[in-house]
């Protein structure tokens, strides 16, 4: 399942690569027709380039598989429905509503942050600083770039073998493998713990 979601966020960056270059062709268009018909060319210039945002955003929500990062798809789908789609005033306090929703949901409810008093499960590509930041604890960001990547230090230094239940603890923080995907760590619970492990560098 990881190398498929890996191999469908290849296909999507490289389709958003790709489509960069119609956007010169919108410029193209822009710049070659008169103000009054360039009204449509650049609602649909910008649909386009909302639209290109909304698939590296799903590159991001297939590589971290956070809640948060599935908010930020939505939240960019809604805006380019307002934008190409919305023909009426109803229409757009409709999707002020719904975007409105979304920043309160946002604000008041990140799965990651309200679980850092327990814990927090998080992706293994996710970069060490942002772990740090979600579940509130002090991992040293000098030692590898992602929490998996740290996993994998940390077993080659203590002689233990990478499985499902496996727990490594380094400062403040206590980590656990939740998942894997063959040999591959896919998810981890990183929790605070009262007890600081310290690991010099």
């Amino acid at each position: 399942m990881f190398f498929l979601e890996a191999l469908l966020a290849l296909f999507v960056i490289s389709g958003v690569a790709i489509s960069f270059l119609d956007l010169i062709r919108y410029l193209n268009l822009i710049i070659n027709h008169p103000p009054l018909q360039t009204y449509e060319i650049l609602r649909t210039f910008l649909g386009h380039i909302l639209l290109l945002v909304i698939g590296l955003e799903l590159v991001i929500m297939l590589v971290r598989h956070t809640p948060s990062s599935v908010v930020e798809v939505l939240l960019y789908a809604i805006a380019r429905k307002i934008i190409m789609e919305a023909k009426t005033t109803l229409d757009v306090l409709i999707g002020v509503v719904a975007l409105g929703g979304l920043f309160l949901l946002i604000k008041i409810y990140t799965p990651e942050r309200l679980h850092a008093e327990k814990g927090a499960i998080v992706s293994s590509s996710m970069p060490i600083w942002e772990v740090n930041e979600i579940a509130n604890v002090n991992i040293p960001e000098n030692m590898a770039n992602t929490i998996g990547e740290l996993i994998s230090i940390l077993a080659s230094n203590e002689g233990k073998n990478i499985a499902i239940g496996q727990v490594f603890r380094i400062n403040d923080a206590e980590i656990s493998i939740y998942s894997m995907e063959g040999n591959l760590v896919r998810l981890v619970f990183v929790k605070r713990t009262e007890e600081a492990n310290e690991v010099h560098c």
